[in-house]
């Protein structure tokens, strides 16, 4: 049974990912998205006021489709939820614990999970967010953490406020795709493969995978502002997403000694994005810090983002 009953509610159950995304090999394997239904004629609707958008302040795959959306202006017609971790003692994850009695209004469900099995019962994985959720239809529209992105880049382009970035030029767009390719396995998952695996060959391939992303975009933004130049696109946030958590956050849970300040250029040009207004409203430091936090920790590391930048 892939569910379980809670108060009367079925819930899509949370594997362990050492039981549900770990090879043969030992190394682990991100699950795919199970809704992967683009936005267009015959698929979901590109529509105002039709989605809602769940993320958490702790995820950095969700956290940057949150960044992308501000950036973009699109929060006027698309809403917004954070959820967090259930403090309950089932494997449910994530739980609406920002809504009135943590229960979401617009699907009436109190767990992600939930929102999986009411859409397809047959669904068998993490219920993860990033998810955008069609609240006219009461499903879930799509919860591919890759693709997400582009879809409200291309298909919403009709909503972006007037000032927003191009963070998906059509020039570029192909050269975009094959950069962000590279950056998920160097960057954004080599963390995760050094994170869950479980022996040390699995653990040093993703090493060596992250170093080498980290020696070549720091090579790359010694002549370019951004990746692609003078402006910050798509591949942009997806580096920053997962670099503003490294040293408080990956490098310690995984026994790094490598730190981000040890890269000038890398460090400068994730400083220059977090001092964006639209991404530094969707970086919360108290969530993402690893280990013992109070204000005065917060206070010293939200300082060190906001130092001038020095490129």
């Amino acid at each position: 049974m892939n569910y379980i009953e809670y108060e009367g509610r079925k819930i899509s159950i949370r594997p362990s990912v050492d039981k549900y995304e770990i090879n043969e090999d030992g190394e682990y394997e991100r699950q795919i998205p199970w809704f992967r239904c683009g936005f267009g004629e015959g698929e979901n609707l590109i529509e105002a006021n039709r989605y809602i958008l769940f993320w958490a302040k702790d995820c950095a795959w969700s956290n940057r489709i949150a960044i992308i959306l501000s950036l973009l202006g699109l929060e006027y017609i698309i809403k917004e939820e954070i959820v967090d971790w259930t403090k309950l003692d089932i494997p449910v994850g994530w739980e609406f614990v920002n809504s009135e009695n943590s229960v979401n209004k617009e699907s009436g469900a109190r767990f992600i999970g939930e929102l999986y099995y009411n859409t397809d019962r047959n669904f068998y994985g993490r219920p993860s967010v990033p998810l955008l959720y069609d609240y006219k239809r009461k499903i879930i529209a799509n919860n591919d953490f890759d693709k997400m992105s582009y879809y409200l880049e291309n298909e919403f382009r009709a909503f972006h406020k007037p000032s927003s970035p191009d963070l998906f030029p059509e020039k570029l767009q192909n050269d975009i795709i094959e950069m962000n390719k590279w950056v998920y396995e160097r960057i954004n998952n080599s963390i995760y493969k050094m994170f869950f695996a479980q022996n040390m060959r699995a653990y040093d391939k993703g090493y060596k995978l992250l170093l080498e992303g980290l020696e070549t975009l720091e090579k790359r933004l010694e002549s370019n502002r951004f990746i692609f130049g003078e402006n910050i696109t798509d591949s942009d946030i997806r580096v920053f997403s997962t670099l503003i958590r490294f040293d408080i956050n990956y490098a310690t849970g995984i026994g790094l000694k490598e730190r981000l300040s040890n890269y000038k250029n890398l460090n400068e040009y994730c400083k220059e994005i977090y001092q964006i207004d639209a991404v530094k409203n969707k970086i919360f430091f108290a969530a993402i810090h690893r280990g013992e936090s109070n204000q005065k920790i917060i206070e010293k590391i939200e300082n060190s983002w906001n130092k001038p930048v020095n490129r």
